[in-house]
């Protein structure tokens, strides 16, 4: 069976078991066990990221694991788990997603003894509805809904913000015409489970909301729906709402104090009407969504009657009318709820020429970078709206590029809301900090994959503003490629006048700035500076750096030592790194030539650092890295002055 008869996602990866063997390491590293089967850990060949692969007891049950492959490759949400891709072996059937790093809400909960505070507790259930949202209104390729059918502490994942992911898909069904379903085999955890599914096998949305009733109350009692000596946490919620009297002696102590009582209240009340007996009468998971943000607002001392989730609308300024007033994805923060979000931008993270960047939290726990431009900024504000709307519209999406998580379209020019990362390439740079080779190679590989995807997009786009302090780095150093404002589409690869050049001097292509023209090759030399950056840890400073500063510098002792030995960073030049630099130290001055035909393609640039890494990890020999025709090839261009 190919993949496309499968799902629609090209992104999705078929493995084969020696793929799975390889990136377990021979199922070395077991980090979970169920019913359905094991999990361990793993790590994807050549990209260093960290896996969890599913490994599944019963082999037989190709259509049914099929099902859950084709149901999982359809949802994309910052809630809920993503899977990579799947096997289908001789005797075993294994998927492959994202390895969330803090376990699951189960452990948390009733394992771990961490302290939990309240409003982490609200944002993991804001987390884990917004995905039950999402599913239970988008559309499949079908035409129906998704009822993921399994909601329970053990599959909701966390992350290192304990930002909730939702997982496991196995009893997920489509809903047809996204009413209903009937089945007749009932299965699921008993104690989580709709009644109505139970006696009937009728599932339809509301199946989840009575299951997610059951984890909210887990989440404020810190109580197991069924603890040691019969008690029962539904039935004893039930009877303390019937007798007006026993709520606060079910609730974790650690939570139930006189500042938080109100928003408990709310809680339970909302548990309440989550499990009607007429499953109409429950709510959807939009107005749960809705209710629990209004408690977190007010857990955080805001007005419940200004929280307003505004999303896909937006002002003709800035999107037009072609976009049906839709910002995709994307969230529009009001001004007020970017304050509260930044606890009114009190921690700053770094400055740029035109604007701060603060560190915030949504009301999830994610972790968000809040870009706030001077409000003295007015150059090019019509040309930067409308960069902003292509972003939006337009996104391209890869693992290493910074996710647009919203906008604030009240400020002028928009406040922008990214996903979080730790620091920038800049920052570990220009530090004391130990920066071993291997780790800045595999930042300059990824960082060149990203280029690489968007040049050889469907409709190519030019970054236009590569340098190292838009290179994010997450807590495991992996980069992520951020401020496309300056980009540019190409529907082929001609060159586009811009009015102005725009962008850091030091990694500005020569050929942009004394033309205005832009190419995809502008990217090129800016990658190339970086890559010198990188091996030197220089500065690439100077009025004209095709003359003075780290790229004329790094060209010159090249050109007389046929080496670069001289100005490779004394904390990386041992002996056994020197020819790596070297191969690297080539690559950047194929970057860097000043004829655009003899520069490289990122492709090629791509390839060439991910043979270096393969070499210097002790994959592939020296032999094998310098390949004839491809050296060939670049030594031809290899001059950066002809």
């Amino acid at each position: 069976m190919t993949m496309r008869t499968v799902h629609d996602n090209p992104n999705i990866r078929i493995f084969t078991e020696g793929d799975i063997e390889r990136i377990t390491n021979n199922y070395s590293t077991l980090i979970g066990k169920g019913g359905f089967g094991e999990i361990f850990r793993g790590v994807l060949d050549d990209e260093d990221d960290m896996v969890a692969v599913k490994r599944y007891i019963r082999g037989d049950l190709r259509d049914e694991f099929m099902e859950e492959v084709r149901i999982h490759a359809q949802v994309t949400h910052k809630n809920i788990v993503k899977v990579i891709g799947y096997c289908i072996g001789k005797k075993s059937r294994m998927m492959v997603i994202e390895f969330i790093s803090n376990g699951n809400l189960e452990y948390a909960l009733h394992n771990s003894g961490i302290s939990i505070p309240l409003g982490t507790r609200l944002g993991i259930a804001i987390g884990c509805v917004e995905a039950l949202s999402y599913m239970h209104s988008m559309h499949l390729s079908s035409g129906n809904l998704i009822c993921h059918g399994d909601i329970k502490p053990a599959n909701i994942l966390l992350d290192g913000t304990l930002t909730a992911k939702v997982a496991d898909f196995g009893l997920s069904k489509s809903l047809s015409g996204g009413i209903t379903r009937y089945t007749e085999k009932v299965k699921g955890s008993i104690d989580y489970m709709d009644p109505i599914y139970l006696s009937a096998g009728r599932v339809t949305r509301k199946s989840d909301i009575y299951s997610f009733r059951v984890v909210l109350l887990e989440l404020i009692s810190r109580k197991r729906v069924k603890e040691k000596g019969g008690i029962n946490l539904i039935a004893a919620f039930n009877q303390a709402y019937a007798d007006g009297k026993g709520f606060r002696g079910l609730l974790d102590t650690e939570i139930a104090n006189e500042c938080n009582m109100k928003i408990l209240e709310g809680i339970g009340k909302l548990a309440v009407e989550c499990v009607a007996i007429d499953a109409n009468k429950r709510p959807n998971a939009n107005d749960v969504e809705k209710r629990l943000l209004m408690l977190w607002a007010a857990q955080h001392g805001k007005e419940e009657n200004i929280i307003r989730r505004l999303y896909r609308r937006s002002p003709p300024e800035i999107i037009s009318s072609s976009s049906s007033n839709k910002l995709g994805n994307a969230r529009i923060f009001r001004e007020g709820e970017l304050k509260k979000v930044t606890e009114n931008y009190s921690s700053h993270l770094a400055t740029g020429s035109s604007y701060n960047i603060y560190k915030g939290t949504l009301e999830d726990n994610t972790l968000v970078a809040v870009k706030k431009y001077f409000d003295r900024y007015e150059a090019g504000k019509e040309e930067f709206c409308s960069r902003v709307a292509m972003v939006i519209m337009s996104p391209v999406v890869h693992k290493n590029i910074t996710k647009l998580l919203g906008i604030c379209l009240e400020a002028n020019p928009p406040t922008l809301v990214y996903e979080y990362a730790a620091r920038n390439l800049s920052d570990i740079l220009h530090c004391k900090e130990d920066f071993p080779l291997e780790l800045r190679l595999k930042i300059a590989s990824k960082t060149s994959r990203v280029l690489e995807h968007l040049h050889s997009s469907r409709v190519a786009l030019r970054h236009g503003d590569v340098m190292p302090s838009n290179i994010l780095l997450d807590d495991g150093f992996v980069p992520k490629v951020t401020a496309f404002t300056l980009s540019t589409r190409f529907t082929e690869d001609n060159a586009t006048r811009m009015s102005m050049v725009k962008g850091d001097g030091n990694y500005m292509d020569p050929y942009y700035r004394h033309t205005n023209l832009v190419l995809l090759k502008s990217d090129v030399y800016s990658f190339g500076v970086v890559l010198l950056e990188l091996i030197t840890r220089k500065q690439p400073a100077g009025d004209c750096p095709e003359k003075y500063g780290l790229v004329s510098e790094f060209a010159r002792a090249y050109k007389m030592n046929k080496s670069g030995k001289a100005m490779f960073d004394e904390g990386i030049a041992t002996e056994e790194n020197i020819p790596v630099l070297e191969e690297i130290g080539k690559l950047a001055l194929h970057c860097i030539n000043l004829k655009l035909s003899k520069r490289p393609t990122m492709k090629e640039v791509a390839e060439r650092l991910k043979k270096i890494r393969r070499w210097c990890n002790g994959h592939e020999g020296y032999r094998m890295l310098i390949q004839p025709e491809s050296t060939m090839a670049l030594s031809r261009r290899s001059q950066f002055v002809d």
